[in-house]
């Protein structure tokens, strides 16, 4: 008599649901890919925030600076004079700030893209970027 196997059905189970090896293959390669723009997002999302606070912390001096240079003043020119100085520098930290956003959201929509198969089918990113000429501008600022 034949002695029953009770591994055999989950083996058939297995066989049944597992994915061909094409499939499986471009599965790891999507997860690769997943990792990695998961990693670049979370940078960019770490170089943005460190420097939005290391923004906010110069501002803080600044004004501080400031309101004692304006508190100083011998005439009303060099109050006003003062308070452009600040002034100026908190329109500087806001285009800074803008800038950076632009770059935040330049990288998460680039990490968002699916990526293209090695095939060349649809379905996945391309190692292209296509960016429009103002972002491609700032990073090459942000480079130098």
């Amino acid at each position: 008599m034949r002695s029953l196997n009770m591994t055999e059905p989950f083996n058939a189970m297995q066989l049944l649901f597992s994915p061909p090896f094409a499939v499986s293959e471009a599965m790891s390669r999507n997860a690769g890919v997943l990792r990695e723009n998961q990693a670049k997002s979370l940078d960019a999302m770490q170089r943005f925030a460190n420097g939005w606070f290391e923004r906010r912390h110069a501002g803080i001096r600044a004004t501080a600076e400031a309101a004692e240079r304006m508190s100083r003043a011998a005439t009303p020119i060099d109050l006003l004079r003062e308070y452009q100085n600040w002034a100026s520098g908190v329109l500087q930290r806001a285009m800074v700030d803008g800038l950076a956003c632009q770059q935040q959201i330049v990288t998460a929509a680039g990490t968002a893209v699916m990526p293209r198969l090695a095939d060349g089918k649809e379905g996945a990113s391309s190692q292209t970027e296509t960016r429009p000429a103002v972002f491609v501008a700032t990073a090459r600022a942000e480079q130098n």
